[in-house]
């Protein structure tokens, strides 16, 4: 009998072994990319991914992320956002086996939903902030955390107080930069003015030198900033000999002038995309939105005639972004005078994300 019983206990906890092995061995898998030399990803691009700015800041992240888990990438370069030529480059990708296809630009918008409806089996991630169909998810980086810091710089350096802004397409996502940039440097700076032209147009270099000249010469701007894909407005600024902060432009052929550079680190996000897909964690109405906390933007510094207590006030300051992650909060007006945030509150997500089309005190928008 005492055998029995003990031969018994054997069974039980060899059983119970067995199980948890099984859960163990499942859990695994499960956390394991299935069949990822199988898939193809896409991705569509307004440039080319050798544009020194959007585009190859976007493509160097994606790359990255699919070189390191070893599956192929297909790219359209040079896709308007348009959707007679989205349409047919979104056919192209899919004809090439393509299974997740990433929109990297603004555009790529709700105007393209009946394409996208064609190909329920294909998972689509888009940077505009409408991802209504149940196959699309929305991805984007918190830059204007990072464009509240470079507003700090701004508000430092600046002689003039007056800020030159060369701003692409009308959009919340342009003006939450436009906002945080204003609301950093006002921050150290109570008489900066930002002034604002817009280009409309993500890829215009004469138009994007000529704004920029005229925030200098006609606006009296000291430092000049900008949201566009090519690089001109740094161009003028140099020819000015004004301050300068680039927009993902890490060009090292300029004077000490050019102060620094707000960029994105895609490589992160692609990595938590790709993962999440992998592994089916996706879900209508989900969205990415990382920030400084995942290292998904920052702002590289250039100069070397920034003073040592103003990158130590930046610093701290991200500090307190990581820590807190806010830039929208408190008493905010809007350039009308309509109050849009009270104390103790803070703008909502969505609010930032899909309703931004006003501008905060202190920024002038000249059309």
């Amino acid at each position: 009998m005492k055998k029995l019983k003990e031969n018994l206990w054997i069974i039980i906890l060899s059983t119970l072994l067995l199980i948890l092995l099984a859960i163990v061995v499942g859990l695994i898998n499960y956390a394991r990319p299935q069949d990822v030399k199988k898939i193809v990803v896409g991705a569509l691009f307004i440039d080319g991914v050798d544009d020194r700015g959007w585009s190859e800041s976007h493509y160097n992240g994606l790359k990255n992320a699919c070189d390191n888990l070893g599956i192929a990438l297909e790219v359209e370069e040079n896709v308007s956002e348009t959707l007679e030529d989205a349409e047919p480059a979104i056919d192209r990708l899919v004809g090439k086996g393509c299974s997740v296809i990433f929109l990297t630009s603004d555009g790529y918008d709700e105007k393209l939903y009946p394409v996208i409806q064609n190909y329920p089996d294909i998972e689509f991630y888009t940077v505009s902030p409408d991802s209504s169909p149940e196959n699309v998810t929305t991805y984007f980086g918190r830059i204007y955390q990072i464009r509240f810091l470079a507003g700090i710089l701004a508000g430092r350096m600046t002689k003039s107080n007056i800020i030159g802004y060369v701003a692409g397409q009308k959009s919340c996502q342009v003006n939450r930069g436009i906002n945080a940039f204003a609301l950093g440097a006002r921050s150290v700076n109570p008489d900066v003015v930002v002034k604002v032209r817009f280009i409309n147009s993500w890829t215009d270099a004469e138009k994007e030198k000529e704004l920029a000249t005229k925030l200098i010469e006609e606006d009296g701007a000291d430092l000049i900033t900008y949201h566009a894909s090519i690089h001109t407005a740094v161009d003028a600024a140099e020819e000015h000999s004004a301050y300068s902060i680039g927009y993902n432009n890490n060009g090292t052929d300029y004077s000490e002038k050019y102060l620094a550079s707000v960029n994105f680190n895609w490589g992160n996000l692609y990595k938590t995309l790709l993962h999440d897909f992998f592994n089916g964690d996706m879900y209508p109405g989900k969205y990415y939105w990382h920030g400084v906390v995942y290292g998904t933007v920052e702002m590289k510094t250039y100069s070397k005639v920034i003073p040592e207590e103003v990158i130590k006030e930046i610093d701290d300051r991200k500090e307190k972004l990581i820590n807190v992650q806010d830039v929208f909060y408190g008493d905010l007006y809007s350039n009308d005078g309509t109050k849009k945030c009270s104390k103790g509150q803070r703008i909502s997500d969505d609010a930032l994300f899909r309703r931004m089309d006003w501008f905060v005190e202190g920024v002038e928008v000249y059309e």
